[in-house]
């Protein structure tokens, strides 16, 4: 939290993740706006669906639904004890209770942005006046390559199944591999699998490359289909590459996005590293080749590209100060 309060002197605005403790109460001392910027959708009460940490796929009707997000409220509350050494250390500011700052200060709304596509939620109706969706943001890649040992198995063969968890490790890396294997054999698959931190470890083997990372922006588009976790990035990532997605998901807002997709028709139906069999594997990865599935994935990457996530999310940062200012 000092180097929060050190970063933040002579700024004009602070944009923070709710995991940045004591953020709203920098700004409240260099009395300046600020923005909550959440990457996925878990601040704000609303009626549609509830706090994808208590379900990811059940709703429990408007008004529990609306009432799951107060445990937003108390997520402060480990970390009070800090936050309120720093509060009258440093900012001269008296102790406060555990959640005082989620929604307002001072009576006055923070504005809460979501980096996610509006068209994925199109559907949701109480957020309207209190959050802005922008779009997903994405990196510039324009200028990178992928490393030429991924280039040339791409150019000496159809297109592959890539496999990707990311930061994930996987329970039972070794068996996962056996059945990743075997489903790829039986269905003639070809695959680049980024290890990560998946615990997986391959020896050199036909029709599969196996390397630690490489930009999923670059990578993915020229896949014929993902597997992947289901991380709000690589979720992401996926959708704009316009292939087929297969979800395996972990935890956190993973099942959310997996179950989101699979019932919007944008990705296959989950799987489970747990118990998975590998005629499950099978069938997924000959669903890939499934028309609707190639078809759906291509309109979504459209719907993608155009919301231009970054462009409207600065614009509408530059509209909140402007109208704070104009206060």
């Amino acid at each position: 939290m000092d180097d929060f309060y050190q970063a933040s002197q002579g700024a004009d605005l602070i944009i923070y993740h709710p995991k940045a403790l004591g953020a709203v109460d920098i700004a409240l001392y260099y009395h300046i706006p600020c923005i909550c910027l959440p990457p996925v959708p878990i601040m704000y009460p609303i009626t549609e669906f509830p706090n994808f940490s208590l379900s990811s796929k059940k709703s429990f009707g408007s008004t529990l639904n609306r009432l799951s997000y107060k445990l937003i409220k108390f997520s402060e509350y480990p970390f009070l004890k800090e936050i309120n050494d720093f509060r009258e250390k440093t900012l001269k500011f008296p102790k406060r209770k555990a959640g005082l700052y989620t929604y307002d200060v001072n009576g006055v709304p923070i504005s809460i942005l979501y980096p996610i596509s509006p068209f994925l939620f199109k559907e949701v109706e109480s957020w309207k006046g209190s959050v802005f969706l922008s779009g997903f943001f994405f990196l510039d890649v324009e200028k990178e390559m992928l490393p030429n040992e991924i280039e040339n198995f791409l150019e000496t063969g159809k297109k592959p199944i890539v496999v990707s968890f990311s930061s994930m490790p996987l329970k039972s890396p070794s068996i996962f591999k056996q059945k990743l294997v075997q489903a790829l054999r039986e269905t003639d698959n070809r695959a680049i699998v980024l290890t990560g931190t998946s615990g997986m470890k391959f020896n050199q083997q036909e029709n599969i490359l196996a390397v630690k990372d490489a930009s999923h922006r670059l990578l993915f588009k020229r896949a014929k289909g993902i597997i992947h976790h289901g991380g709000v990035g690589t979720m992401s990532g996926a959708l704009l590459s316009g292939v087929p997605q297969i979800i395996i998901p972990f935890t956190v807002d993973q099942p959310f996005w997996a179950n989101l997709l699979y019932k919007k028709g944008y990705s296959l139906k989950p799987l489970q590293e747990k118990n998975l069999q590998v005629f499950e594997l099978v069938q997924a990865l000959e669903q890939v080749e499934n028309k609707e599935y190639i078809e759906n994935a291509q309109q979504i990457k459209s719907i993608i590209q155009s919301e231009n996530g970054v462009y409207q999310a600065v614009k509408h940062i530059e509209s909140v100060v402007h109208k704070l200012r104009d206060k």
